[in-house]
């Protein structure tokens, strides 16, 4: 999916990426700076970044099409690059309902939460890495697709 041009999927997975690990530091600063603002931001980061994740991924699947009657010896690759992010949004979409159940109040992360979170951040550093690899090696968003 492009629009003018430009790759969707590739603009709109920054979001993620960024949000996720932001949620995180918050999160963890949280419990040693006890300040409603950093749970607030935690929680915004977190449901802002499974919105976005989630557009993304939808934007991605329609990408596949394109890898797989462009660069059929990448389809592989894609595969394992969408499951490994489709899981980390499975978790966050299930913290992001764990944060709605508890509004109007934003509740600090426990230690699982936050561990959980951790988890999530480094496997989705894994799949992006792969996604990166897919532009940057197999060339899948080349000018021809």
């Amino acid at each position: 999916m492009k629009i003018p041009g430009h790759p969707l999927h590739l603009m709109l997975i920054h979001f993620p990426s960024a949000l996720f690990p932001v949620d995180l530091l918050y999160s963890v600063l949280a419990n040693y700076i006890w300040t409603v603002p950093l749970i607030y931001a935690s929680s915004l980061m977190t449901l802002s970044g499974t919105a976005f994740g989630w557009i993304a991924a939808i934007t991605g699947m329609f990408d596949l099409s394109t890898v797989a009657k462009n660069r059929p010896g990448s389809v592989k690759k894609a595969m394992i690059h969408g499951f490994i992010n489709t899981i980390v949004l499975m978790g966050y979409t299930v913290l992001s309902f764990l944060i709605l159940k508890h509004q109007p109040e934003f509740v600090k992360d426990s230690l699982t939460i936050q561990m959980t979170k951790a988890c999530l951040v480094a496997l989705m550093i894994g799949g992006n890495f792969i996604g990166g690899s897919l532009v940057l090696e197999d060339k899948v968003l080349d000018k021809n697709n």
